[in-house]
């Protein structure tokens, strides 16, 4: 198959645009990772002798908030490249299971850090 060349030049706006977005995908990325540090380090520097339940819960959302960090940043790069190309050839859609995936994982994150908090605050 032959592939035409594409001027991406004729779409500068957009795909500095994608560009941005990218960026903002990997600041969430690393604000959620950092989230999980923070609960954790709260946790072993004021928290450690409350319970095994928050012990767990703090764990939990330490692994939790790496593994989303991580799939930020690789639904980030995957985005990109996706709508790179749908840029170029002109045919964009806005999405919306990745809006949904971001909303899902980091209200999850949210819950579970409310969770510990008010476990933390009964003792």
């Amino acid at each position: 198959m032959d592939k035409q060349k594409v001027d991406e030049s004729q779409y500068i706006q957009q795909h500095l645009s994608n560009e941005r977005t990218f960026l903002a995908w990997l600041r969430t990325g690393i604000a959620v990772v950092g989230i999980g540090f923070l609960a954790v380090t709260l946790h072993l520097n004021y928290g450690a002798q409350v319970s095994a339940i928050t012990d767990t819960i703090s764990l939990l959302m330490m692994g939790f908030s790496l593994i989303i960090g991580i799939a930020f940043l690789f639904t980030g790069v995957f985005s990109y490249f996706i709508k790179r190309k749908e840029i170029n050839e002109e045919t964009f859609r806005s999405s919306t299971a990745i809006i949904v995936f971001a909303a899902v994982t980091v209200s999850i994150l949210i819950l579970m850090l409310g969770a510990y908090f008010m476990l933390v605050l009964q003792t």
